[in-house]
């Protein structure tokens, strides 16, 4: 094997499309699929070929520290014996590259020098299947040199933008300084002013201390409006932070460990202010420690066409509350082109109050249910137990959802990242008072608030767009139904 890339499939498909000459979408497309499917069964036959990489050539490399490089070889394409091992490293080290904030891009080329023999007592490779007891002493190994091309990134960077959603927009200004001492430092100032965020300003530092680990920072100041009548106006001071995973691999969980220290102040804005809200008026202060294990294997975060996701949220409040969030999620795809996907959600949460008589959840760690992400057809923060008018949240909670999407039905948009939506949703938001497990569980398994709808969405890479058209199938008292169209924009949806 003379050479191969890390973004195989990618390279493909464009060599294809440049070499092909004025034939329609379909051929092109056909063509790059063949391509594609003769170099991947090229790829699974050598796969187990042993590889050996003993040098590794990077150019542009100046912007990265040469121990903070190394670190990341070390742990990647440094380690792979097989050819199979070898592609995957290469793509996991090009990613880590990039995401960690080294580099704005980086490619690699993956040449042979040649084969070699290697005495078997001296390296311990992948036991070789043999066709009989003649096991010879040495074995073959390829010899391969990696050709590291990194593209610099600019230090400092500024942007400013609008974001839309859960029923209000905002304006936000951005700085940020990137790969500051030459390790992926990363320095941010955020500054958002919107409806129902009047001010939000925060300091974020990260920094990955190695290619697995990442430790993040910040400090945050934000004022908005809560409840779904804006009752309360909450400003909010604090300081986090975490340390959190991005191991790659079949059965591998990711975790965040976090340290949360918050002075929350609530003021009511409306004369007819609910008592609970009331209660809540004042200052308020919070610490807390937690800890989130993810396990995904979707094949994309935010619009999955297959794959499965588990993620357990659990934070500890000293002197104030437990909090418990569990969510799982599956995604299939049928057909040619995955035509057709089906994606299903179920959440539920549960928060264990110490003080449940002599002091009462705020209303900022209560959950809330409802909105254009989460179940659809209802208000944000739609769901659930009122006082009055106000909605005051829950501390246990079960939602659903069932979502089915298609590509469109024309051939020249077919292959565009739209999908028409069809969806089925559900849920139920109580305060149990710490009851029972068993009792919070009878009072979530009835009279479930639930919709239906169908619309048009927009897989975009940096977020979800949707729009449609909703309709209520059962509500109760306090519920704040939404008939009719609605939009929805973010990276988790119900």
């Amino acid at each position: 094997m003379d050479r191969f890339d890390s973004d195989l499939n990618e390279r493909l498909i464009e060599q294809s499309r440049l070499n092909s000459g004025p034939t329609s979408q379909d051929e092109q497309l056909g063509k790059a699929i063949k391509l594609q499917n003769y170099y991947s069964q090229l790829l699974n036959k050598k796969s187990s070929e042993l590889v050996a990489v003993n040098g590794v050539i990077a150019n542009n490399s100046e912007s990265i520290r040469s121990q903070v490089l190394q670190k990341y070889l070390d742990a990647t394409i440094l380690q792979a014996k097989t050819v199979g091992e070898l592609v995957e490293s290469a793509d996991i080290l090009d990613t880590k590259l990039v995401q960690h904030g080294l580099v704005e891009n980086a490619q690699q080329i993956l040449g042979s020098r040649g084969i070699f023999q290697l005495p078997l007592i001296k390296y311990h490779f992948t036991s070789q299947i043999y066709d009989s007891v003649n096991i010879p002493e040495t074995v073959s190994v390829i010899d391969v040199i990696s050709q590291l091309q990194l593209f610099p990134l600019r230090k400092f960077m500024a942007r400013t933008g609008t974001n839309i959603g859960n029923g209000e927009g905002d304006g936000y200004l951005q700085f940020q300084l990137r790969n500051m001492f030459g390790g992926g430092e990363q320095l941010r100032f955020d500054v958002t002013k919107g409806t129902k965020t009047f001010s939000s300003y925060l300091i974020n530092y990260a920094q990955p201390l190695n290619p697995w680990w990442v430790w993040d920072s910040l400090f945050f100041k934000n004022c908005r409006q809560m409840g779904n009548r804006n009752s309360v106006e909450t400003l909010l001071r604090g300081f986090r932070t975490c340390l959190r995973s991005g191991f790659y691999g079949d059965n591998v969980f990711n975790h965040e460990v976090f340290c949360d220290i918050a002075l929350r102040s609530n003021k009511m804005n409306s004369l007819d202010t609910c008592d609970t809200l009331l209660y809540q008026a004042g200052d308020d202060v919070k610490s807390s420690l937690g800890h989130i294990i993810v396990w995904d294997k979707r094949d994309n975060p935010v619009s999955a066409s297959r794959g499965s996701l588990f993620r357990w949220y659990n934070e500890l409040a000293l002197g104030k509350f437990w909090k418990s969030q569990i969510e799982l999620s599956r995604a299939q795809s049928w057909f040619q082109d995955d035509w057709l996907t089906v994606n299903g959600t179920f959440k539920t949460g549960y928060i264990h109050n110490f003080h449940p008589t002599t002091r009462s959840l705020n209303i900022c760690d209560r959950f809330q249910n409802g909105g254009g992400n989460d179940v659809r057809s209802f208000q944000y923060m739609g769901l659930g137990p009122k006082d009055i008018y106000d909605s005051i949240g829950g501390d246990a909670f079960l939602s659903y959802g069932i979502s089915i999407f298609t590509r469109l039905p024309f051939r020249k948009i077919s292959h565009s990242n739209f999908r028409l939506h069809w969806f089925f949703n559900g849920g139920k938001l109580v305060n149990h008072n710490n009851l029972y497990l068993q009792d919070v569980a009878k009072a979530l398994s009835t009279q479930h608030s639930t919709s239906v709808g169908f619309g048009l969405v927009l897989k975009h890479p940096v977020a979800r767009f949707e729009l449609n058209f909703a309709l209520p199938v059962t509500c109760h008292t306090g519920d704040s139904i939404r008939k009719g169209f609605q939009y929805g924009i973010g990276l988790s949806f119900l």
